[in-house]
Parts: C-alpha cells; structure tokens; sequence
C-alpha cells in the first residue's frame, strides 16, 4: 500500500477513533438530494480557503486543502479539521458556522538561514496526519508527518511545535503520567511529550516502523506496535524504558486491550495468527486463518471471532483459555464482522461470494445473498435489523435479525462503504464514496440522498447545535447538515403506594423530577424509552411516635419493558424500654417496631433485688407480665417497664450464759446473725435454793416465838 494509501486509511481509522473517545456519533459519508421525510439537508457549506458560509450544498473543485481528520473539542465548542494538502488546522466555532482560525501547523520554514511566516503551506508540507485530545490541559495534539513534529493547540492557537522524530504518525495519551505518546514511522521511536512542559522529554527506541499504538490502564504500559520488525515494543510509563520487546511474528496489524481479562491482543496479518499479551508475556499464539482482518467479542460467551480474509473462515477463540475451539467455513474472504446483541448472534460480511453468515455459536445457521461485494456491516438498535453495504452493486441489504432474511435491498449511491448508526434520530448514514452524497436511510427506506463536497469522508456531529460537519476531502469544504430529530416514542411511568393513612402525602423522583401527591399514585408522562432510577419517600413521620417506612424505596426501570413501579409502607411505633433500679432488660433503650409485630424481652434482676413484673403506660401487650423472659406485642407506641425490688433483710439471736463467754457476729447482706456460746460448768442452783428456804423457815419460826412471849 502507498503512504497515501495507507494515510487515508489511518484517518478514516483515526477519525472514528476520536469520535468514539469523545462519546459522540460515528458516521460515513456518500451520495445525492432526493428528500423525503425531513431527514436533514445541507444547510450551509463552509468553503475553507476563503472562510464563505454558502446557503445550501456548493461544490469547489479548485482547492488544494484536502480536509480529512475532523474532531469535535467539548471543552470550546470548536471543530478541528486536519487539512492534509494545505498544512494547516481549520478552527470552526460551531455557534457561528465559521472558520475562526486557519492554524498553520509544523514549523514556518527556514531559507537561507530566514525564517518565513505564513508560508507554511507552500513550503514546510507539515501534512497534518493524527489528532489526540489530552484532558489533563485542554489542548489538542497534532502529529506532522511531512515536518517531524506535534504541533499544539490552545483554542485557535498554536502554542508549540514540537520536534519529534521522522515521519509522526500514531499518537496517544497517557492518563497514568499525562504523557502524550508519538510513534515516530521514519526513526524508528516513540517520543514522550510531557503535556505540562510541551517538550520531549524521552525517544525511545523500538522496532523498524512504529505505528499502532495503545495503552492499558490496568499496567500502565504503552504497547507499540513495530511493522516491518514484527515485534511489539512494551514501554513501562513509569519510567519511559522499553522493558520487553515481543516477537509476534510478521506484519503485526492491530493491537487491541481486553478490559475483561487484562490482555493485549495482536492480529499478525503476516503469519495468519493471533497474539495474547500478558504484561510482557505471549502467553498464547492462536494460529487463525490466513490474513485475519475483522475482530468481534460475543459476550454473551465471551468468545472471540476472527474473520480471516485469505482462508475464508472465521476462527472462535475462547477468551478464557486462549485457544482456537472452531474454524468456522464461510463464505470467500470474510470481511466485515458484527455482533447482534438482541440474538446473540455474529454477522460476517463474505467480501466474493456474495453473502452474509450468521453464526450462533460456533455454528453457521444462515448464509444470505446479498449484492455484490458486500463490505460494511451496522447493527440498528432501534429496530433490530443489521445493514449490510453492498460495494460494487451500490445497495444496501437489510437483514432482519428475528428471521435472519433479507428484507429489502435499498439502492443508494455508488461504491457504499462505511456506515454507521445515528441514535439521535434513527437514521442509517451511508457513505457514497463515487458520488459525493450520503444516503440517508430511515427502516428499509431511502429517505434522502444529501449532495455534499467531493469524495466526502469524515463526519461528526455536534451536539452544541445539533449539526453534522462533513469534511469533503476532494473539494475542500466542510458541509454543514442540519439534522433535525426524528420524533421520539414517549411513555407513561405510574407508581401507586398502598398502606400509607389516606391523605398521607408522598413523593417519587425519577427523571430528574420529583413530584408529590396525597393519592395513591403518581404518574410522569412524556418519558422516552430508556433504563431509570427511581427514588421515594422512604420514611414518612405521621406524629412523634408514629411513622410508616417503605420497603423498598429506590430501583431502576427499564421503559418501555416497565411502565409502573408498586411500593408499601409499613406502620411502626416508637417503644422504649427501660428497668427500674435493681436490674436491666433486653433490649434495652428505644425502637421502632413494626406495628402489630412480637417482640422478646427479658428482664435480669441485679444480687440483692428480684423480678417483680412487666408494665406498660399503653396498649401493649404481654403474653405473661409475670415472666422475666415474655413476648410483647406491640399495639401502640409506649414505654414498658421491667419492675424490681430489693430482697428482704432477716436476723436470729441465740444466747448461752456461762462463766467463760465468747460472742460472736455473723453479717451477710441480708441477714444477721449474732449467737453467744460459753463453755459448760457444774451447775449449784439447786443446793442454793434450799438454803434459802432453811433460813427463811428459821426466820419464820423466830418471829412467831417472839410473838406468844409477849
């Protein structure tokens, strides 16, 4: 392939590249007006060598500017196209429809030791050629293939041109340092560009012909793929060394990242096989078919499919074992390959014979005619069907993907290629490369063939303004299509709540608006077909005791396959439970408990006190107030009391009197206990008594002797 040839391609490459990395649709470009419907139009065409806004589609068949590279910047608003022939970064402000700036890239040229302003286009031949964004500062790199450098953009400025190695191609940027990655073609380097500084802090030396290049956030490696070594260079952007480089046989194409098990994945066009990286590390060398081309992932099984251009069939690699488990025999040099995920199935384009295969599997369950050589390969969300571009019979083949048939074939203009899906209307963009048109296809309908500049190739759309910018390679204008969107289907979302009190008032936010009610629904209208989140009132006080809680309050819906949401709130009380002194209860404090619900409580009393009961100041029940372990059921919200009371104190006293004595006490916490104990002696009481009744006899008889004398 040329370096035209193969320049051409690595913008049509690096365009959809950069589009899909800012979100925005990918399209094509191609052929005529015929309008029906109100699909869109050439509103203006930008005519770049002189900064004219023309009403309508114009044709300029004398400029030399060869647009190619477009990029939408979200930071300004602004358009960048790469003007290939003319040197230069066409600045367009999307609010106005104007060329702001025509930025001259590469350096200005030197003659005879003088320096030269603005005639960069006559002399230096900077031949704009990759484009990259970097987040980190807002500005926009441009790799110059003719003059060795990366010019840098700030807005409509050109901050810096960079030197770099020969012939700058691929470019990438780093997240994990901020460094911006250049593969040099012609020196065989990688030169590092700090987007702090704007200067080369590193050249790297790789392989012979460095282009491709990738990064894989999970190592922080910069994978570079070398050409004609056939190798592939692992840059470490720690510390921007070469620490493996990676025989993968010859030619290495592409190289892609698997987020889903780490690795890097490269298609040698050369040996007809495909390379498992891991870190530095061929872990697997999957023979393929001859001259694998198109890569698609089926996850729903996680396999890998393979179309091999040269062998006429697709290889299935299974992603978690990195081996070839089918060759799949299609049609002649398969191509094209999509993934349909409404089936599950794989759509391979077969380039000679005509035809599409369908593949369940690893299995062929259809094989389709389509026109003739058919190349591109779309699938349409919308309504499930897969757009086939049929080259060389200038058709379009619609498949629908319930039936696997062919349902119409859609005449559009000559040489179809690219196509592409734009969700903010519907519409099916083909690129009419012959013609200088896009056919603008709505279902199985040609709605529009939209003349624009000659040999079209790049489009972007603008969500700012809601344009398309077409970038007319041969013609050296940006056509300007307004696009308007095709009416959106909308729906109806109802949510309805049950066991909230009748005039309770409720809310629910979804789609960003929330709305309130004391019924018991609440409905949003005019909601498009898509997946939302959901939230509602969790928790709704009614008093100081009294609450309801819903029990599920937030989700997500996926409209039109839901269209109501049901909740339930349940009634709970506010209880406190507490001892009094002399123990403790579990649980212990306040809760909220649903209403009518049973719930356990014991009661422990502390040494020295005993459990006397349960009670309630409400109208909470006990199954026995009498237990120390019991259920209660909670009919109101309340206070229960667990009761308690001291144990009684009890004293018993015991004396023995003898003449050796000894007393002592016992004290417990409850009782006391005192005894006196003495030690046993013969006992004279009764000799004692006699005596004295002797002498009280004697006294007796005395006094009466007296008496008679007298």
């Amino acid at each position: 392939m040329t370096k035209r040839g193969r320049l051409i391609l690595m913008i049509a490459v690096s365009i959809a590249i950069l589009l899909s990395a800012f979100g925005l649709p990918v399209t094509a470009n191609g052929p005529q007006n015929s309008g029906q419907s109100n699909p869109g139009y050439v509103k203006y065409t930008l005519i770049l060598v002189n900064n004219t806004l023309v009403n309508g589609s114009f044709v300029n068949t004398s400029s030399a500017l060869g647009p190619a590279g477009i990029a939408y910047d979200p930071s300004n608003g602004y358009i960048y196209v790469a003007d290939y022939g003319s040197d230069t970064v066409s600045v367009i402000n999307g609010a106005t429809n104007t060329v702001i700036a025509n930025i001259p890239v590469g350096p200005e040229p030197v003659i005879n030791g003088v320096t030269y302003s603005g005639i960069e286009n006559i002399f230096a031949l900077s031949k704009p050629y990759g484009v990259a964004y970097d987040p980190s500062n807002g500005y926009i790199y441009v790799t110059d293939d003719g003059s060795d450098t990366v010019s840098v953009i700030n807005g409509t400025t050109v901050i810096a041109n960079i030197p770099v190695g020969i012939e700058p191609e691929g470019i990438a940027y780093d997240s994990s340092n901020g460094y911006i990655y250049v593969a040099d073609y012609g020196s065989d380097t990688v030169s590092v560009i700090n987007g702090k500084t704007n200067t080369v802090i590193a050249n790297i030396s790789v392989g012979i012909e460095p282009t491709g290049v990738a990064y894989d956030p999970s190592n922080g490696y910069i994978y570079v793929t070398d050409a004609f070594s056939g190798t592939v260079s692992v840059i470490d952007g720690a510390n921007n060394t070469v620490i493996a480089t990676i025989p993968v046989g010859f030619l290495p194409a592409g190289v892609a990242y698997d987020p889903s098990n780490g690795y890097i994945y490269v298609t040698d066009d050369g040996w007809g096989s495909v390379l498992v990286i891991n870190g530095t590390t061929v872990i697997a060398n999957i023979t393929v078919g001859s001259g694998p081309a198109g890569v698609a992932y089926d996850p729903s099984n996680g396999y890998i499919y393979v179309t091999n251009l040269y062998s006429d069939n697709v290889s299935v690699i299974n992603g978690k074992t990195n081996t070839v488990i089918a060759n799949i025999s299609v049609g002649i040099e398969p191509s094209g390959i999509a993934y349909d995920p409404s089936n599950g199935y794989i759509y391979v384009t077969n380039f000679f014979s005509d035809t599409v295969s369908v593949i369940n599997g690893t299995t062929v369950i259809a094989n389709i005619s389509v026109g003739s050589w058919p190349w591109g390969v779309a699938y349409d969300p919308s309504n499930g069907y897969i757009y086939v571009t049929n080259y060389a019979s200038g058709t379009v083949s619609v498949i629908n993907g319930k039936t696997n048939t062919v349902i119409a074939n859609i005449s559009v203009g000559i040489e179809p290629s690219g196509i592409a899906y734009d969700p903010s209307n519907g519409y099916i963009y083909v690129a009419d490369y012959g013609w200088g048109t896009v056919s603008v296809i709505n279902g199985t309908t040609v709605i529009a063939n939209i003349t624009v500049g000659i040999e079209p190739m790049g489009v972007a759309y603008d969500p700012s303004n809601g344009y398309i910018y077409v970038a007319d390679y041969g013609s050296g204008t940006v056509s300007i299509i307004s696009a308007p969107a095709q009416a959106t289907e909308t729906y109806t979302v109802t949510f309805t709540e049950s066991g909230l009190p009748a005039g309770t008032q409720w809310s629910v936010t979804f789609n960003g608006s929330t709305k309130s009610s004391t019924a018991s629904s609440i409905t949003f209208t005019g909601v498009p077909a898509g997946n939302y989140t959901w939230n509602a009132s969790s928790i709704i006080a009614v008093g100081n005791d009294t609450r309801y809680v819903a029990q599920i309050s937030s989700g997500t819906i996926s409209v039109p396959n839901a269209s109501s949401v049901s909740l339930h709130y349940v009634k709970q009380y506010r209880v406190t439970i507490q001892p009094t002194a002399g123990g403790s209860t579990s649980p212990s404090g306040t809760f909220w408990y649903n209403a009518g619900s049973t719930v356990s409580i014991t009661a422990v009393p502390a040494p020295g006190y005993e459990f006397v009961g349960w009670e309630t100041n409400s109208s909470i029940t006990f199954t026995n107030s009498s237990s120390a372990t019991t259920n209660m059921t909670v009919n109101s919200p309340g206070t229960v009391v667990a009761l308690f009371k001291a144990v009684p104190t009890t004293t018993t006293t015991s004396t023995v009197t003898s003449s050796s004595t000894t007393t002592s006490t016992v004290t417990s916490s409850s009782t006391t206990v005192t005894s006196t104990t003495s030690t046993a002696q013969p006992s004279h009481t009764t000799e004692y008594v006699a005596a004295t009744a002797v002498v009280v006899i004697v006294v007796l008889a005395a006094v009466l002797l007296i008496i008679r004398r007298k």
